[in-house]
């Protein structure tokens, strides 16, 4: 998505939006959901606050994304994205979330906002039980109420991210010219 706002989305008139949220508004309703629903609650908030660490993936938040997401997974608001109530976090599916954690993200560099912010990733600092601890933390605090993650699932999308990297690594050699 980065490469869709960064050189076309940013560039998209008024008139432009429009026709778009029309489209979108013409589809039809979806049944279910994929989301677990979310209720803001402070308990996880206050807890950090008073230093208290209710688990090791409560710790691993303070130590690694508390500064950026803050001790009440709200975020900084066009800078570094709330993680209550965040789609994201509540997906059924953990996937997406996982797969933040262990590539790292960045921020579209855009004419309104040109300073291109990053996520760190964290595969070489996280083992599998720990970042399962993590995802499980920020997935049951400050109202988010998702399923617990595993380690197969961190496995999973650790395993995926190195095949799609060692096929890129494979696409480049090709590439080069002896």
């Amino acid at each position: 998505m980065n490469n869709v706002i960064q050189h076309s989305g940013q560039y998209l008139t008024d008139q432009d939006l429009t026709a778009i949220a029309l489209y979108l508004k013409s589809l039809p309703a979806t049944t279910g959901s994929n989301q677990v629903a979310f209720e803001p609650n402070d308990t996880s908030a206050k807890a950090l606050w008073s230093g208290e660490s209710p688990n090791r993936g409560a710790e691993i938040y303070v130590d690694n994304c508390a500064a950026c997401h803050r001790a009440d997974g709200q975020g900084y608001k066009e800078v570094f994205p709330r993680l209550a109530g965040n789609p994201s976090v509540l997906s059924e599916d953990p996937s997406s979330m996982i797969r933040v954690i262990l590539s790292g993200g960045r921020l579209p560099s855009t004419q309104q906002a040109p300073s291109d912010l990053v996520m760190p990733d964290f595969p070489w600092r996280l083992d599998d039980q720990e970042a399962a601890q993590l995802v499980t933390f920020i997935r049951n605090s400050w109202g988010n109420k998702a399923s617990a993650v595993t380690t197969n699932a961190l496995t999973k999308v650790r395993e995926a991210i190195a095949e799609e990297h060692h096929g890129l690594v494979s696409d480049a050699q090709k590439n080069v010219k002896h």
